[in-house]
């Protein structure tokens, strides 16, 4: 496509995240697939691979300026936000996926070839930290609510109220992204490292798409540039489009001596009344070079009632706030972190007198749900009213999601492929 010329393929695939990847190479079995990635397309390296790192600088990540200055990161490149984040790969409750289009049983059978069953392994690589893995926070986290009678969940591998040893996609101390289960096939993928900038729009249909390499036609327009950046391109047709996120309240504490290093997140507690407590294990600092210290965090975050923002026609996102009811159930959070940072549990580790409550709730950066399922989009992934153009990534899952998005993403991606391979 040198000097901008015009191509055509039976499908466009914009984004090479974790969904992007998953449909690529699904469909690239038997049509001729473009897909577009405006990151870097060269594997990480072995150190930012690591998941005691989140490589979060340069050009692998970006930044999604936020109204309230909550600003949301993503990742950028050959696996997308999976190349960067702590690896954290739990299904949601098994009733969270109740509105989805297909049967309990097709998304149980999509979840086990992509994380093992109980078992773990999968495509994905998925397993749950050992014991002799578990930095001490999470050790003093587990020890804390084991006290108080909470065990871990009865639902494994689907989540539920009740601990959980957090299963990541690993192999090695490594992250295991899309990018090493799907590789873009050599036979059937063209991998493009350009930007799509805008739809090409024909008889009321989407049949192309405006990248920075030049123009691409296509009787199938796929977007899977994650949440926010599906949503700019299909702005122009949607309108303002409602984004969903997990608010969250941290709790911070300073260590008595410094923490080993362990992978960022090993271990949280699902309750009864729908918050997931995050054992984070360090300062985030300690995992983002040039970050400032501000002490070892505990996250509450809100999983079952999400804010709802706008992401407007122009780009300007809202993420909302939490509501009253959301409020008061984080803040009854918060008070049972505190609780247990002044446990025996925890007595060898927090410094005394440094316990803080940050005092601005924030954001997960999950953002996800602006054309769910069975609302706005079909099993096909096909956008309701218009033609010619589907999504497959966070944009498409319904708002209740109980755990953080990522396997939620790869699953629907993997279900939506193969409704489209069999129509």
């Amino acid at each position: 496509m040198a000097g901008g010329a015009r191509r055509t393929a039976d499908a466009v695939v914009v984004g090479a995240g974790s969904a992007g990847l998953a449909v690529a190479h699904a469909l690239s079995h038997d049509r001729d697939v473009v897909l577009l990635e405006g990151g870097p397309l060269a594997a990480p390296s072995a150190a930012t691979r690591r998941l005691t790192t989140l490589p979060l600088g340069g050009d692998r990540a970006r930044r999604y300026a936020e109204a309230r200055g909550r600003d949301v990161v993503r990742g950028r490149g050959l696996g997308g936000s999976a190349a960067v984040n702590g690896g954290y790969f739990l299904r949601g409750h098994r009733d969270d996926y109740a509105d989805w289009p297909w049967p309990p049983e097709r998304i149980a059978a999509a979840f086990d070839r992509l994380d093992g069953g109980a078992a773990g392994g999968g495509t994905m690589r998925v397993s749950a930290y050992r014991d002799a893995e578990l930095g001490s926070v999470a050790a003093g986290f587990e020890s804390h609510w084991r006290t108080r009678g909470i065990d871990s969940a009865r639902t494994a591998p689907w989540a539920g109220a009740g601990l959980h040893r957090v299963r990541a996609n690993r192999r090695a101390g490594a992250r295991w992204t899309a990018a090493d289960a799907f590789p873009p096939r050599a036979d059937g993928t063209g991998l493009l490292r350009a930007t799509a900038t805008a739809l090409v729009e024909a008889r009321g249909a989407i049949v192309g798409v405006h990248t920075t390499a030049g123009r691409i036609d296509a009787p199938e327009i796929i977007l899977a540039a994650g949440t926010l950046g599906s949503g700019a391109l299909l702005a122009p047709w949607t309108g303002p489009l409602t984004t969903l996120e997990h608010p969250e309240r941290v709790v911070r504490f300073a260590p008595r001596a410094p923490l080993s290093p362990v992978p960022l997140l090993q271990a949280v507690l699902h309750t009864d009344d729908g918050l997931e407590f995050r054992c984070y294990s360090d300062d985030f600092a300690s995992y983002i070079p040039g970050m400032e210290r501000r002490g070892v965090p505990i996250g509450v975050a809100d999983m079952s009632r999400p804010t709802r923002g706008v992401l407007a026609a122009n780009g300007a996102l809202d993420l909302g706030e939490p509501d009253e009811e959301s409020r008061t159930r984080l803040a009854r959070g918060v008070d049972d972190v505190v609780a247990m940072l002044r446990s025996p549990a925890f007595a060898d580790l927090v410094e005394p007198g440094s316990i803080a409550v940050d005092p601005v709730i924030g954001m997960s950066s999950h953002t996800w749900g602006t054309l769910p399922l069975g609302e706005r989009t079909d099993a096909g992934g096909r956008v309701d009213g218009l033609d010619g153009v589907r999504v497959v990534d966070g944009s498409v899952l319904p708002a209740l999601l109980r755990s953080g998005p990522h396997a939620s993403i790869l699953a629907a991606a993997s279900l939506i492929a193969e409704t489209i391979r069999a129509e």
